[in-house]
């Protein structure tokens, strides 16, 4: 019997593994799942694409713009880049958001616009089947009414989607001053 050599002995184990491997997941399931960002805004509970969103942070500091809208709450440093703050709140319903622990920043950059929005609440990733998707006929005095997409729900909750490139296009959100 013939002693084979280490480098033999591990291409004879490579290929064993090779051989009783099942192989990577495809990703395909992941692919097809529709992950989101839960929010809180306005009292409601809102979910953004995960790809609309590219960070979630605490509110920052910010410097006052003057001549700007109330709801841009001013201009912060993001790890040495200025970004605009928007109080979510204050733009849809008029009124100055609460000051809070649970408070958070969702940053975006959607078609051009890099900003960070204020908003009540954030619950974490969410993940739906798109078959999960059902329309909505949202009431004339939803104010979240023109950026929302239709909702998901689960066991306990319904989740409205929150459509970024809808808020990015809208001609009220661009006029910020």
């Amino acid at each position: 019997m013939a002693t084979a050599t280490p480098f033999q002995i591990l291409q004879d184990i490579d290929q064993r593994c090779r051989d009783n491997s099942t192989g990577l997941p495809s990703g395909a399931q992941e692919e097809q799942d529709w992950i989101g960002i839960g929010f809180s805004l306005a009292g409601q509970r809102l979910i953004a694409k995960m790809s609309d969103v590219t960070e979630i942070l605490p509110p920052p500091s910010t410097i006052r713009l003057p001549g700007v809208k109330t709801w841009v709450k001013g201009l912060a440093n993001i790890r040495g880049n200025l970004m605009p703050i928007l109080d979510m709140n204050n733009y849809l319903q008029g009124a100055i958001s609460q000051s809070s622990k649970d408070n958070r920043i969702l940053v975006i950059n959607k078609d051009g616009v890099n900003a960070g929005l204020l908003v009540d609440e954030v619950f974490g990733l969410r993940r739906f089947k798109p078959e999960m998707i059902e329309q909505q006929n949202y009431a004339e005095a939803n104010v979240l009414r023109p950026y929302l997409d239709g909702s998901f729900s689960d066991a306990q909750t319904k989740w409205d989607i929150f459509n970024v490139k809808k808020l990015v296009n809208h001609e009220q959100f661009l006029k910020v001053v």
